[in-house]
Order: structure tokens, then C-alpha cells, then sequence
């Protein structure tokens, strides 16, 4: 559908650029081409002379509070960059900056001009129209001598033009004023026009004579008429010209007007950004994929949100430049740039969308709890028992994190065994609450969840995983569920005089887990069974294979049974005489 291009906006924007690559390569801030773009920590970006050689308080579009995060200064978004130079040819580029001096110009700012005429030069040397920006902001500055220089260069360039020999003539008059003030500068005498050619004026030739004081008088008035550099240096009044009031900002309006008309000219002409740039301008360097959700470092690099948190797991640097990003990192805050997702989405939108996609399918994979479930290998965990982690492993980190943007927040906890990496039995684990730490640790609070069978073992993004089917007790009904609900009584009650009448390892063991669980009225009515039965395996001083034994049972009658066998040789056993072996700690991994 064809829409009515919108209309410029109005202030003091000396550039106004129509819908299109103009229109999305514009700083938000001054509405001028961006020039060497610097991306904050919003995720906005802006020019580097807006910013003024530093980051400020807020940011001015979303007042967002902006950080170095690491870094002494601000730095240049490497890839815009390179997008911007790819997309502006090197005379239009040249334009712009031109365009943008004369803006600090106009606004009498003539140390910001001089300093982004003098980048200019140094880029380009003989580009005539920065070295005369660069003389105007000279002459504003008194700086004469140098102002002369360029205008020589000028006029060495153009010498047809006389624009450049008449500029020439302001500076070249005022140091000449600031030679004669000096107090031992010789004095010249007047002189008048005679028949016979210039005469000198008065006897002596003392320019303090009546004559010659007359002769100055009159020549004042025309000097004060000569060429002279408008207010801010932007314009030169010809000889005979009167500068009545307003006249200086008439003729900057006339050029502001001129630069705005030749600039909407070549904006116009201008190809769209789909035309000039290519996919793999847009790929991250670590994927070698198009960018999704691009953040970009302090340092100026631009990755895939997902791709620089899998570089920082493992070291918390800049893949690209090495530059320390432990600020950044620690921080946790990682802002999209936007101008980056707003060329994307102008230019490429069916890439893009496709590319969505795709992340989106592997997300959908990871929220299969039945098939490449990601498992942790570290210790037992049972139904419905809290199992604290302390995470620092890379591969665990990226294992966290996908299940918590996949939306599930569970994976598979088992033990390691020999010879198959992991054991064929384990527990799903659920994430209840994560403390992210500054250096890209993390405290994880979960509980156990299903019991599960491994069916097939895999690998994913360097963690492994597993096909799995899920464990059910096998239930009863009749008589056999009287005895079972009479076994499960009796066991219950043993649990009871082992928690009050244990040894001092047992009350230990119940400062640190907490008293034993309310008995269910239902037991069948779990999967898994009582919770009560896991608490108690968890806490007693078990072998390893016998817990995986009872773990992976499916007979509630075969566990009620062997636990009542453990608890009545305990209760029946002797006080130790020494302390029993510490636990190895859980979930350090």
C-alpha cells in the first residue's frame, strides 16, 4: 500500500532525509547522518560528536540510565560502520560532513565544527569544501594564520573562483591589525590619490598629522564595510555591503536552505539499503549467521545476544578484540541494538522472519521433555526433594539458560556411571529460583520432579542428553492395597522414631533437611509415591547403588519394605561412637 511520504520535521535540523536508508540511517539525536555511530547501553545509537567525547547521565530518546561498563570511552559500532560506509559513497559521505560542520556553524559551535573539519581533512585532503569549512571556523576562532593557509589551498585549486581569493582577504586584513598593534610595529603613512598617482600625506609622514588622522578616519568606515566573516564565521559580506540588522541570519537561513535542498536531491537519488547491502553484511562473526536479537559489547562488536552469552560462559572477554567485558558481564543487561534490528527488518524481512523460525524450532526442541532432554551430571535426586546446584561449568550455564528461554525450566539430573556417562535412571529437576553472580556463576534452587528411564543417550552444545520414558508405580487395588496401606503405616512410624530418637548424625542430618513430611492419605495417588519415602532415602547414610536400586523400582510395596529393614537395624544398632562420614557436597558441579 502506497503511503504520502511524511513531511520534514520542523527546528533547526539542517537535513531532513525521506523515507528510506536516508530515513533509517539519521541520528535520533541531532536528525543528521550518522557519523561514526556509538551504540549505548539502551541499545541506541548515536553520533560521536552528539555524544561529545562522552557518555551522557541518560540517554535522550528513552532517558534510560547509560554505563561505560569497562571501557574508557565511548566506541564505535564496528559493523554500523562498516553498513554506513558500504551504503554512502565517498563523496556523499563528504557532503554530509560538510553539511554537519556547517551545522555547529550556525549554531555557534566552532569548536565542534573545527574539530569534525579538521577528521575531514585528514580524510580528505583535497576536498576544497572541507578545507574552506575548516578556514570559517579559523576565522571565528582568531586563528588567521591557519584560516590563510587553507584559503591559499582554495585558491590553489580553484584559481578561476573568486570566492576563495575574496575569503582570503578578511584574514589576511586581520593579521595584518594584530601585526600593526604590536607597539614596535613600523607605522605606515597615509596617502591620497593625485593626479599623478599616491602621494604621501603631509610633511613628516607622521600618521598622527591632521591630514593623515583625517585620511584614516575616512578609510575606517570602509574597512568596517570590507570583507568580513559573518556572525559564527558562516558568511562574507562584499565590500559596499551594509549589514543591517538581521542580514547575517537571512544569508545563514539562504545557506541552510541550499544545503537542504542539495542534500533531499541526493537523498532522493539515493538507492534503497536493500539494494546496497547483502546478507552476509548482517551475519554475526561467531554464528555465521544473520543476526538475531544483536546486542553490542562496549567495546563496539556486535554478536547475537545468544552467541556472545555462550563466549562469555566460557571467558569473559570480547571474542573479537580480547577487551575485558567482567563490567559488562556482571551487569547482566544485554540491550538489542536497535538500528541494527530496524535495517534487518527494512531490508531483509523474509531472512529475518526465517531466521526467527529457526530459533524458534530449536526452542520447541528444547521444550520436549521426552526426547534430548538435557541432562546434568552430578549427584542423586529424588521426587519432590529440594537439590540446590552451584553452577560455573560453561557447558551447565548454556544448559540453564536454554531451559529457562525455552520456557520449561527442567532437565534430567543423574549420577555418573562408568562406561556410559551417565546411569540409565535419574530424576527431572525443576528450576525454582536463580541467582545469577557477577562473574557468570549461578545459584540454582530446584526440586525433583518425574523419575525417568534413559532410552538413548545423546550430545547437544557440548552437554549431554537423553531420550527418556518416565517411571509410574504400578498400582493396586483389593486386598493387596489394605496390606500395602498397613506396610506403608508401620514404615511410616518407624520413620517417626528414627527422627526423634536417632543418634546425633540423624538430628544432623534433620537440622540440615528439615522434619520429615506429612504422610499422604492417597498413596497411590503420585507417580512416584509417597514423598515421604524420597526424603528419607535422600537423608540416609545409603550406598549409592542401593539408593539407584530403590530409585528405580517400580514397586511401592518392594521400597515400603526394604526401608523398613534399614529403619529397624538403626534403631536397634548402638549409638556411634564416632562421626559418621560427611556427604559429598551436592551440586557442585
Amino acid at each position: 500500500m502506497n503511503r504520502d511520504p511524511p513531511s520534514p520535521p520542523r527546528g533547526d535540523s539542517p537535513v531532513w532525509c525521506p523515507p528510506g536508508s536516508g530515513e533509517l540511517l539519521r541520528c535520533p539525536s541531532c536528525r543528521l547522518q550518522l557519523w561514526e555511530p556509538v551504540t549505548v547501553s539502551c541499545g541506541h545509537s548515536l553520533c560521536t560528536p552528539c555524544l561529545g567525547g562522552a557518555v551522557p547521565a541518560r540517554c535522550p530518546l528513552c532517558q534510560e540510565k547509560l554505563k561505560l561498563l569497562g571501557v574508557g570511552g565511548p566506541r564505535r559500532n564496528v559493523v554500523l560502520c562498516s553498513l554506513l560506509e558500504k551504503c554512502e559513497d565517498r563523496g556523499r559521505r563528504l557532503a554530509g560532513l560538510v553539511a554537519r560542520v556547517r551545522h555547529h556553524l550556525t549554531r555557534g559551535e566552532v569548536k565542534e565544527a573545527l574539530g569534525m573539519a579538521q577528521k575531514g581533512v585528514e580524510l580528505a585532503p583535497d576536498d576544497i569544501s572541507l578545507r574552506r569549512c575548516r578556514a570559517e571556523a579559523f576565522v571565528a576562532l582568531g586563528q588567521y594564520p591557519e584560516a590563510l593557509e587553507d584559503l591559499e589551498a582554495v585558491c590553489k585549486a580553484e584559481p578561476t573562483e573568486h570566492e576563495g581569493f575574496f575569503r582570503k582577504g578578511k584574514p589576511a586584513q586581520s593579521e595584518m591589525e594584530k601585526i600593526l598593534a604590536q607597539e614596535d610595529a613600523p607605522r605606515p603613512r597615509a596617502a591620497h590619490w593625485g593626479s599623478s598617482g599616491p602621494q604621501a600625506g603631509g610633511d613628516s609622514g607622521d600618521p598622527a598629522s591632521p591630514s593623515a588622522r583625517t585620511q584614516d578616519q575616512e578609510e575606517e568606515p570602509e574597512a568596517g564595510r570590507g570583507s568580513s566573516v559573518s556572525e559564527h564565521g558562516q558568511g562574507i559580506l562584499t565590500p559596499g555591503q551594509q549589514q543591517e540588522p538581521g542580514a547575517a541570519a537571512e544569508r545563514q537561513h539562504g545557506l541552510l536552505a541550499a544545503n537542504e535542498e542539495g542534500t533531499e536531491a541526493a537523498k532522493c537519488n539515493q538507492p534503497y539499503l536493500g539494494e546496497l547491502l547483502s546478507i552476509s553484511d548482517l551475519e554475526c562473526s561467531l554464528c555465521i549467521r544473520m543476526f538475531l536479537e544483536p546486542v553490542t559489547t562496549p567495546c563496539g562488536h556486535t554478536f547475537c545476544k545468544e552467541c556472545l552469552e555462550r563466549c562469555l560462559d566460557h571467558r569473559p572477554n570480547c571474542p573479537l578484540c580480547k577487551q575485558s567485558l567482567r563490567e559488562y558481564l556482571k551487569a547482566g543487561s544485554y540491550s538489542c541494538t536497535v538500528l541494527l534490528q530496524d535495517i534487518m527488518l527494512a531490508t531483509f524481512p523474509a531472512q529475518l522472519a526465517e531466521r526467527r523460525e529457526l530459533h524458534q524450532a530449536e526452542m520447541a526442541e528444547l521444550s520436549n521433555l521426552t526426547k534430548n532432554i538435557p541432562i546434568f551430571v552430578c549427584t542423586m535426586s529424588f521426587p519432590g526433594v529440594a537439590c540446590p546446584l552451584h553452577v560455573f561449568e560453561p557447558r551447565y550455564r548454556l544448559m540453564i539458560r536454554q531451559c529457562q528461554e525455552a520456557g520449561t525450566r527442567r532437565f534430567g539430573m543423574c549420577v555418573y556411571e562408568t562406561g556410559k556417562s551417565f546411569a540409565d535412571y535419574g530424576c527431572m529437576l525443576e528450576i525454582r529460583q536463580l541467582e545469577l553472580l557477577a562473574d557468570g556463576r549461578s545459584l540454582v534452587d530446584t526440586v525433583g520432579g518425574r523419575r525417568f528411564r534413559v532410552l538413548r543417550r545423546g550430545h547437544r552444545d557440548g552437554y549431554n542428553t537423553a531420550d527418556i520414558e518416565y517411571l509410574e508405580d504400578r498400582k493396586v487395588a483389593g486386598e493387596e492395597l489394605q496390606e500395602l496401606q498397613s506396610l506403608h503405616e508401620s514404615t511410616y512410624e518407624l520413620a517417626q522414631r528414627f527422627c526423634e530418637h536417632g543418634d546425633v548424625a540423624s538430628r544432623r542430618l534433620l537440622m540440615q533437611h528439615g522434619p520429615l513430611p506429612e504422610k499422604e492419605e492417597d498413596i497411590q495417588a503420585s507417580a512416584d509415591g509417597p514423598m515421604w519415602c524420597w526424603w528419607l532415602i535422600s537423608i540416609l547414610p545409603l550406598d549409592p547403588s542401593f539408593q539407584l536400586r530403590l530409585f528405580s523400582s517400580t514397586s511401592l510395596r518392594a521400597r515400603l519394605t526394604q526401608l523398613q529393614r534399614i529403619l529397624l537395624a538403626l534403631l536397634q544398632q548402638p549409638p556411634a561412637a564416632h562421626p559418621p562420614p560427611e556427604h559429598s557436597p551436592r551440586g557442585r558441579v
